[in-house]
C-alpha cells in the first residue's frame, strides 16, 4: 500500500488523536521559511561580519540554533522534495534538478507533509518557489496537499526576479510591466561585473523597461501573498490552524535585488557580493514583518517558526568562484563556512545549512550540535499536529523531543547522493566517494571539517560500514541516474524517455532561448 492510500486509512486514527481540539490554539500553527541557496554564514547568528540580520538571529537567540543541520541534497529540487516528502535522495521521488525526462515531478502517489496537515484539519498554503512539478503535471503544488499556492512552481523560471507571469493556484498572474527585461543579460558576468544598475538612493533602475521603476519584484509578490494567506487563514477567526510553507527565491542567483540599502557601500567591494548581502538582509526584513503579523494576530506564541536553507554555499554568476570544483569563498563575505565543495556537491560544503527552530515559550532556547537534516521536518510536523509520526515511511527523525528537552532519537547515519557521488554522515564520520568505483574517503569532522585528511585506511571497519550503507540506502529509480550507472547507461534511460513521449518541456525565464552554460 503506498504512503498517498494509507493516509486515508489512517484519518480516523487522526481524527481520534484531534478528538476534543475544537480550538486552534491546541494544535500550533506550522512556518516553514526556506532559503535559496543561503550559505551557512550568511546570517550574522552564524558568524557573517558585514552585516547584521537581527530578525533571524533573535529567532535563532529564542530558539533552537542546529550547528550541524544538513539539506538532504545539494541542489534544490530534490532537496525540497526530501522536505516534502520526507525522503533522502535515494528513496525519494526527486533526486536531482534533472532526470532522464528533464525536470521531473512530483507523483500523484507521492505523499507530502502538506496533505498529511491538510488531512488532520490545517488550512494549507504555499508562497515562493516550488520547483518539484511544473504546470500541466500532478505535481503542482495545490494537487499536493496546498488549499492555496503563489509563485513560481518550476525551478528555471524562478531564476528571475521580474518574471512575466507567476502562478496563483491553476491561474496566470501576468507582469506586463516586466515585457523586455533582459534576462540574458544578467547571466553574463565576464570578469565578475554586476549587469544592474542602481540610482543614487540605491534602488534598481531597469533602463530597459518602459517605466525603468515601474517592475514587478518577484520576491516582494510572494511576500504579499504570503501575508494576504495569513489574513484569511486567522485561526482566531477560522478556528482551525495553518501551515505556511514560504519558499523565497532569496538569495539565488542571478543577484538582483529592488533595493541595495546599506549595501550601497562601499564602492570599493564587488557589486556581486553586496547585492548578494542586499537579498539576505530583504529576506531577513520579511521574517521581522512576519513576526510583526503573528504578534499582531494575536497567533505568534502559538506558531512554530522553522527555517533552514535548500543546499549549501553558492555565489551564483562568478567566474571565478562559485559553480566551480574548488568553490573559493567568496572573498569580502566569507560565507561559505569552514567546509569543502559547494553547491551541486555531496560534500559538506553542498549540504550544510544554517537551520533553526522558535515557539515562544515552548522550548528553551539553545545551540544543537546534534546533526539533523530537511526530512526530519515531516515527523515533527506530524508530531507537532497530534499525529503519530511511526504511521509515516520516512528518513527523518522526529525533532519535538529536542524541542522540550525530551530524549531525541539521533540518526544512526544520513545519506546523500548526486548522480555517481555519495556521502554519509556517520556519527562524528563524513565518507564520501565522487563515483561508484572509486574508494571510500574518510573524514573525522570534529578535527577537520575541510575533509583534508582521508583516514580511510586507518579505519577499513568504518569504510566496510559506509559501503553497505551506500548500497542499501539508493534504491533504483527508472528515471534519474542512479549511483553504478555510466553515462552511457544514463544516455540510454534519455533516448528511451524520447521514444515513450515521456520528456518534459524546456522551461525558460523571459523569454531566454539557452542559458549561458548550454552554449
Amino acid at each position: 500500500m503506498n504512503q498517498r492510500i494509507a493516509i486515508h486509512t489512517l484519518i480516523g486514527l487522526i481524527a481520534l488523536l484531534s478528538a476534543g481540539r475544537t480550538k486552534a490554539q491546541d494544535r500550533p500553527n506550522i512556518i516553514f521559511i526556506l532559503a535559496d541557496d543561503m550559505s551557512y554564514r550568511d546570517l550574522s547568528a552564524y558568524g557573517q561580519q558585514r552585516y547584521q540580520t537581527p530578525n533571524l538571529d533573535r529567532l535563532a537567540a529564542d530558539g533552537l540554533r542546529f550547528t550541524q543541520a544538513y539539506s538532504a541534497a545539494p541542489e534544490c529540487a530534490p532537496s525540497r522534495s526530501s522536505l516534502m516528502t520526507g525522503l533522502h535522495t535515494g528513496h525519494g521521488p526527486i533526486r536531482m534538478n534533472s532526470s532522464a525526462r528533464g525536470q521531473d515531478h512530483l507523483a500523484e502517489e507521492d505523499l507530502t507533509i502538506a496533505e498529511v496537515l491538510q488531512e488532520s484539519g490545517y488550512r494549507t498554503g504555499f508562497a515562493g518557489k516550488w520547483g518539484i512539478g511544473v504546470p500541466g503535471t500532478p505535481g503542482v503544488p495545490y494537487l499536493q496537499g496546498f488549499d492555496y499556492t503563489f509563485g513560481f512552481y518550476d525551478q528555471t523560471r524562478a531564476h528571475t526576479y521580474l518574471p512575466e507571469f507567476l502562478w496563483e493556484n491553476d491561474r496566470k498572474v501576468s507582469y506586463p510591466q516586466n515585457k523586455g527585461f533582459d534576462m540574458a543579460r544578467r547571466y553574463d558576468y565576464r570578469d565578475n561585473q554586476a549587469q544592474n544598475t542602481y540610482d543614487a538612493s540605491g534602488r534598481l533602475f531597469v533602463e530597459e523597461l518602459a517605466d525603468p521603476y515601474g517592475y514587478a519584484y518577484s520576491d516582494n509578490e510572494v511576500e504579499a501573498h504570503a501575508l494576504a494567506f495569513l489574513e484569511a487563514n486567522n485561526p482566531a477567526v477560522t478556528g482551525d490552524p495553518f501551515f505556511l510553507y514560504y519558499a523565497t527565491q532569496l538569495p539565488h542567483g542571478p543577484v538582483i535585488v529592488d533595493e541595495l540599502g546599506q549595501m550601497m557601500s562601499p564602492d570599493s567591494v564587488n557589486q556581486l557580493s553586496r547585492e548578494w548581502a542586499a537579498m539576505v538582509i530583504k529576506l531577513d526584513q520579511f521574517v521581522g514583518k512576519l513576526i510583526e503579523e503573528l504578534k499582531a494576530k494575536g497567533i505568534y506564541d502559538n506558531t512554530v517558526i522553522f527555517f533552514a536553507s535548500d543546499n549549501g554555499y553558492s555565489m551564483c554568476g562568478y567566474t571565478d568562484r562559485g559553480n566551480g570544483p574548488d568553490w573559493p569563498d567568496d572573498p569580502w563575505l566569507q560565507n561559505k563556512g569552514p567546509f569543502a565543495g559547494g553547491k551541486f556537491s555531496v560534500l559538506e560544503g553542498g549540504c550544510r545549512v544554517p537551520m533553526m527552530i522558535h515557539w515562544p515559550g515552548h522550548l528553551t532556547p539553545a545551540v544543537i550540535d546534534e546533526p539533523v537534516w530537511l526530512p526530519d521536518f515531516f515527523p515533527t510536523a506530524v508530531a507537532l499536529s497530534g499525529g503519530n509520526p511511526a504511521d509515516f515511511q520516512t528518513d527523518g527523525h522526529n525533532l519535538l523531543p529536542l524541542l522540550g528537552g525530551g530524549d531525541f532519537q539521533s540518526h544512526e547515519y544520513l545519506y546523500f547522493s548526486r548522480g555517481p557521488e555519495q556521502a554519509v554522515r556517520l556519527g562524528p564520520w563524513k565518507a564520501y566517494r565522487p563515483s561508484y568505483s572509486a574508494p571510500v574517503q574518510l573524514y573525522l569532522l570534529s578535527e577537520d571539517s575541510y575533509t583534508e585528511k582521508d583516514l580511510a585506511f586507518l579505519y577499513p571497519r568504518i569504510v566496510r560500514r559506509v559501503e553497505q550503507i551506500m548500497i542499501q540506502e539508493h534504491l533504483p529509480h527508472p528515471w534519474y541516474r542512479n549511483p553504478w550507472e555510466t553515462q552511457e547507461e544514463f544516455a540510454q534511460k534519455k533516448k528511451k524517455a524520447i521514444e515513450m513521449n515521456q520528456t518534459m518541456p524546456v522551461l525558460r525565464p523571459n523569454g531566454i532561448e539557452s542559458f549561458p552554460w548550454e552554449k
